[in-house]
């Protein structure tokens, strides 16, 4: 792999779409453009083009463990639902998965196995991502021809909501009022293993967050505080992450309010079942040290916060929501460019990722290979992740360097990573040795990439021309 871990490729297919029906099988223009990049980054390159191809031969052992991670949301956005092109620009399509796993399939052999695998937001209910999107299609056609792969929810739990007003829109506002149950789900088969990263944590560094200021959303909202304690900084790992030898990562292409993008890096919060332990933001605002908001709040916002998620008992939650239509997006949970937490808690699940073994334990060397393929067929810009606008990009971006790929991908999205704290602070051998970007080589398959993507609203630094240093 020496010979490309630096190597990024873009496969460009204007009007390319996702096409076809479940279980998506060859030939179809995703499959070709997803082999493409294969080739691209070199992989069984002596074969290619023949019936002996394996290319993820060159990343996977016969007999190997295998862990594929799609981009799973939700298919709602507070009152709003996430359906159709919506749900394409914000979730991993069928049509991808479907040749990545013919591939790893084929070079992990009868011996190995290949398991689909996500921990995404408590309350996606996620038949209704994954099934529209065919991802059940066709993990349930490869296991009918008899290969050892299966689809695990990484989540132990979900929230199940139950409103009695559910979006009901009078006098210019949508109206909201219910409750969010807890359910139990069966999880990981594995279990779950506590990895502190202590002193090896970006929350150790210069520069951090006071730990007892360390907040996530609302209803569990000092729940990280112990778990990032004095030389503490613990997080909650699926085992059968820690079993994988090869992790293959397939997130979206898309903005994020909190953190610029949306890309590789981000992808890895799939791959923690205790979202309550990680910090999200700070709290307050800058003239108090937090990142929560951009401003100092007044009594009025503080109550319509609070009351958007109530906790009660049982850790269910109360909500009542009234929000203006059409109203621009308030920064709130950090849902800005000044947020200065949620980038070092990405960069430490993606330090765990590559660098605890099974035991939990961090080593000096890379205890699983990787690589990412970026999907931007359909991809998100604006008010992303949920709320994002779908673009008809028709991308892949691929690389085995999370922290590169995501600067690339910036790049081709019309960003700056400087300006990125996330991807900024994961170069220049910080979290990978090698990750240098003046010495990426980058392969464009198709014509260059012209579409300049909308940042958040929350992001001007992001706007072409937007001057001052990066942060």
């Amino acid at each position: 792999m020496t010979a490309t871990s630096r190597r990024v490729v873009t496969v460009s297919r204007p009007g390319v779409s996702y096409g076809g029906s479940a279980p998506y099988g060859p030939p179809s223009p995703v499959y070709e453009a997803v082999e493409a990049l294969f080739r691209g980054l070199g992989l069984d390159a002596a074969r290619a083009g023949t019936p002996a191809w394996n290319p993820l031969g060159d990343l996977i052992a016969p007999g190997d463990r295998v862990v594929v991670k799609p981009n799973l949301v939700s298919s709602k956005n507070l009152h709003q639902k996430i359906t159709g092109e919506r749900l394409a620009a914000s979730s991993t399509h069928g049509s991808l998965l479907r040749p990545v796993l013919d591939y790893a399939l084929r070079a992990a052999g009868p011996r190995g196995s290949v398991r689909v695998v996500d921990s995404p937001v408590e309350g996606c209910e996620i038949e209704k991502v994954a099934g529209p999107l065919g991802i059940f299609d066709v993990i349930d056609h490869l296991k009918g021809q008899g290969h050892d792969i299966d689809f695990i929810d990484l989540r132990y739990f979900r929230i199940a909501p139950v409103f009695a007003l559910d979006d009901v829109r009078r006098f210019g506002r949508s109206w909201n009022l219910g409750l969010l149950l807890r359910r139990r789900l069966p999880g990981d088969p594995r279990g779950y293993r506590v990895v502190d990263l202590g002193s090896s944590s970006f929350f150790a560094g210069a520069g951090a967050p006071r730990s007892a200021a360390l907040r996530f959303h609302r209803s569990h909202y000092a729940t990280p505080v112990p778990h990032h304690t004095g030389q503490r900084h613990e997080y909650s790992v699926p085992q059968t992450l820690l079993d994988a030898d090869v992790v293959i990562n397939l997130p979206k292409l898309k903005t994020h309010k909190k953190t610029g993008i949306t890309l590789s890096l981000k992808s890895v919060i799939g791959l923690t079942n205790e979202k309550y332990w990680l910090p999200h933001f700070t709290e307050g605002d800058p003239s108090v040290g937090g990142d929560e908001f951009d401003r100092p709040q007044g009594l009025g916002d503080a109550v319509e916060n609070k009351l958007s998620r109530l906790p009660l008992p049982g850790d269910h939650s109360l909500v009542a929501r009234a929000p203006r239509l059409g109203a621009p997006p308030k920064v709130i949970d950090g849902s800005w460019e000044g947020n200065n937490t949620l980038w070092r808690t990405i960069l430490d699940l993606n330090r765990i990722l590559f660098f605890a073994d099974r035991g939990g334990a961090l080593r000096g060397e890379p205890q699983r290979r990787y690589l990412t393929i970026v999907d931007g067929i359909v991809a998100g810009e604006g008010e992303g992740p949920l709320g994002a606008t779908p673009v008809r990009a028709g991308l892949l971006l691929g690389g085995f360097d999370p922290g590169l790929v995501d600067a690339i991908a910036s790049q081709v999205m019309g960003f700056d990573p400087a300006r990125i704290p996330l991807v900024r602070e994961s170069l220049g051998g910080v979290l990978l040795p090698g990750s240098h970007l003046d010495e990426v080589e980058h392969i464009v398959d198709g014509p260059a990439p012209t579409h300049r993507f909308k940042p958040p609203r929350s992001w001007p630094s992001l706007l072409p021309g937007a001057g001052g240093a990066a942060a």
